[in-house]
């Protein structure tokens, strides 16, 4: 399925690169779409040339840490993207340098609201880009199926083995779009909301939608990056995916921001405590299911069950704090 699409002499278009391109151009048009009226197009320009710059470079740069056997060198590795591979959790920080980069250069005062605006965009362009493996050789999920009712989408896709037979594995990519489909449309309610509420007295508007959004998909690519075969490890570590790593990090940012936001509207209670300790226990639970998933290939299914579950809750309790602090603040003696 890797065929060209399109040939013009030596130069060939591919069905993953297309794809891949939609999703940047939606991701940059909805953007441009929810950024407010009266605010500077420069702005949004030099954000998405940096985005793209910066998000080219730290996926490679962490593909190159990971697997740097699969490159003759690190200069051949961050200059010819003919072949090799990329990390995408490194996405995240390249769109906050990117933000932080227009303020620098005096383009906007307010790189929150920027991230807020193209939050949604980046998890629509996410979810073009496993989309796109539909188009391509790139990796797959290790679980075997072998129930043929189910050796289809958008549960299994086909594998050709080095044997030329052909296999059918979990279709980790494509759940993963199908999921951030969901995440997407989440996000977009979530900040047209954010954009019609009222703000409240020691409330910040601006940010909230980027935390959603990421503690959403960083929540998704936690489980699904535990079921493909091709993972990137760290040199030090052989046990849980960088990107796993990433993702635990980007589900707990939110969780420490709204918890600072809650503490400061309503004061330190019994609730914040519940939150914190089943958030290290839901962790604890998915880091459990990802040591028996590894040990017991058999025990897929309920692992990654009891792994989902976990994740969901990772998600869900940081979500919880939020509410808190649009709750109405609490009245004081």
């Amino acid at each position: 399925m890797s065929g060209a699409m399109l040939t013009l002499g030596s130069l060939s278009l591919y069905k993953s690169a297309l794809v891949i391109a939609l999703g940047a151009l939606s991701c940059f048009a909805l953007m441009r779409a929810l950024y407010p009226k009266g605010g500077l197009a420069a702005a949004l320009w030099c954000f998405a040339a940096a985005d793209v710059i910066f998000t080219v470079l730290l996926c490679r740069f962490l593909h190159w840490y990971c697997h740097s056997e699969q490159y003759a060198s690190f200069w051949k590795a961050m200059t010819d993207f003919s072949t090799g591979g990329y990390v995408l959790v490194a996405a995240v920080p390249a769109a906050v340098g990117a933000a932080y980069l227009v303020k620098l250069f005096g383009l906007t005062q307010n790189p929150s609201r920027l991230l807020d605006c193209f939050a949604p965009g980046a998890v629509l362009a996410a979810a073009f880009i496993r989309l796109s493996a539909l188009f391509n050789s790139t990796c797959r999920g290790k679980v075997a199926v072998r129930r043929p009712l189910l050796q289809r989408l958008p549960v299994a896709s086909p594998v050709t083995t080095s044997s030329g037979t052909e296999d059918w594995r979990f279709a980790t990519f494509f759940v993963e779009f199908l999921l951030l489909g969901i995440v997407f449309f989440l996000a977009l309610r979530f900040f047209l909301r954010r954009r019609r509420a009222p703000m409240k007295a020691g409330q910040k508007k601006d940010g909230n939608t980027a935390l959603y959004a990421l503690l959403l998909s960083a929540a998704v690519e936690l489980v699904c990056d535990s079921t493909r075969y091709d993972s990137s490890f760290l040199p030090i570590n052989g046990f849980v995916s960088v990107t796993q790593i990433a993702c635990g990090v980007c589900i707990l940012v939110p969780l420490v921001i709204w918890s600072v936001r809650s503490i400061r509207a309503n004061g330190r209670s019994l609730f914040h405590w519940a939150v914190w300790v089943g958030w290290f226990l839901a962790l604890a639970g998915a880091g459990i299911a990802e040591y028996l998933v590894q040990r017991h290939g058999d025990w897929h299914l309920s692992c990654y069950a009891l792994m989902s579950a976990m994740g969901f809750l990772m998600a869900w309790l940081p979500y919880r704090m939020y509410k808190s602090v649009c709750a109405k603040k609490r009245k004081r003696a």
